[in-house]
């Protein structure tokens, strides 16, 4: 005979834990029910599935909602850290184009300046923005004061009426 397999029941105490793991891994279903096992809980990843999509969603949301700031607290930390590891391979990069540039060794200069200026550029938009000065020039002349500001850079261009040329 077949066995059915018998669903074990699990305390309030470790459905809460199984939550949480699950808020802390975003979902991962898999990583979560590895960090409980790590912890001498075993669930498996269905259960959880289960767990937040049907018998304990509101729960979970809860706990989702609760831990929000210290989840995006988390995630500041691991986006500046990955920046900054990210801008020192970026020089480590730049640094040796410049070497294969300067020894001649480059064998697609075009490509190699058109990738340094992208880097370029996005350097000094991150820095420009980091330090709080404007990333974009926006213009709020109206049609009349560009069309007189180009009337006095090229007299007889632009004739407003009422005004000879």
């Amino acid at each position: 005979m077949a066995g059915k397999s018998v669903s074990k029941s699990y305390s309030q105490e470790e459905i809460t834990r199984g939550l949480i793991a699950m808020v802390a891994w975003a979902g991962k279903a898999t990583d979560a029910q590895r960090s409980l096992e790590e912890e001498g809980l075993t669930v498996p990843t269905s259960t959880l599935r289960s767990w937040i999509q049907t018998t304990h969603q509101e729960e979970y949301e809860m706990l989702r909602n609760k831990y929000a700031a210290k989840m995006e607290g988390v995630l500041v930390s691991t986006y500046r850290e990955l920046a900054l590891r990210s801008s020192m391979a970026q020089r480590k990069a730049v640094e040796l184009a410049e070497q294969r540039l300067d020894r001649g060794q480059d064998t697609d200069p075009a490509r190699t300046a058109a990738a340094l200026s992208k880097v370029s550029t996005s350097a000094t938009d991150k820095m420009l923005s980091l330090t709080g000065r404007p990333t974009q020039i926006t213009e709020s002349r109206g049609m009349n004061e560009i069309l007189r500001s180009l009337a006095q850079k090229v007299p007889g261009l632009v004739v407003f009426e009422g005004e000879e040329a």
